[in-house]
């Protein structure tokens, strides 16, 4: 019985490591309305008892059937598993009063101590009675405080067709159940009253020194089961919330392996 347990155990890995490799993207609906999101940690290889640093990236295209304009975003939220761990003891800040408004240059001149990841944006601007302009830029990261509580401020800024820079809060808190750590953002109408989002990505990572120890901004373990290399997990549940309304979300499912220790 114990043989044909484990036997069965490792076919049910195997069948989940199967379904998270066709899983890199996923693709959600509602009516005309789809989004895929996208992402991972890197590396993927980590100890099975303690983190050790790692990156996290997410990456979401929005897309309306028929060459309509998208509706505007208005929420967004990025749920991490709990067996990540976000920590900012010693880690600079910045203020919302260094970098706004600033290009991507003055942003990093302000508050390079404090930047935590990097992405990009593609939009376009639809001012009443002209035509679309595309847009497209850098996006920031940098750890700070908000209310008193943890924060990244997410610099968004594209020159073309014109110089335009925006901020985005992004509030982290701690959670129970699957995901334990919790980025949430509000996109208000006087962010993007005449704009509209395509695609955003975010990766995540920052190493630093404080007291004389290494840290990471984001680590991780990989905690499979006793016995077994190789571990499936969700990764992070993404959602969208837009101006009409509709809610879409999706969890990730990615693997990870466990690396040899040193003794």
């Amino acid at each position: 019985m114990a043989r044909r347990a484990k036997k069965l155990a490792a076919l049910m890995v195997a069948i989940c490591l199967l379904l998270a490799a066709f899983a890199q993207a996923e693709l959600i609906e509602r009516g005309n309305l789809f989004v895929k999101f996208e992402g991972g940690i890197a590396p993927t290889a980590l100890p099975r008892h303690t983190k050790a640093p790692i990156s996290v990236s997410v990456d979401g295209t929005i897309r309306v059937l028929g060459g309509e304009r998208t509706p505007a975003l208005r929420f967004i939220t990025i749920a991490i598993n709990r067996g990540g761990t976000i920590d900012t003891n010693g880690l600079p800040t910045c203020h919302r009063s260094q970098i706004e408004p600033a290009t991507s240059q003055e942003a990093l001149e302000a508050c390079g101590p404090a930047l935590v990841g990097e992405g990009r944006y593609v939009g376009a601007l639809a001012l009443p009675e002209q035509i679309s302009f595309p847009l497209q830029g850098r996006v920031l990261a940098f750890n700070a405080i908000v209310d008193g509580q943890r924060a990244i401020l997410a610099h968004v800024y594209g020159a073309n067709p014109i110089p335009n820079s925006r901020i985005l809060v992004f509030r982290i808190r701690k959670s129970s159940g699957t995901f334990g750590t919790v980025l949430s953002a509000a996109l208000p109408a006087r962010l993007n009253r005449h704009g509209y989002l395509k695609r955003i990505s975010l990766n995540l990572r920052r190493e630093f020194v404080y007291n004389g120890r290494e840290r990471s901004y984001l680590s991780a373990a990989c905690a499979a089961p006793d016995g077994f290399t190789v571990g499936v997990f969700p990764f992070v549940r993404v959602g969208m919330t837009f101006a009409d309304g509709r809610k879409l979300a999706s969890t990730l499912i990615r693997t990870c392996r466990v690396k040899k220790e040193r003794d």
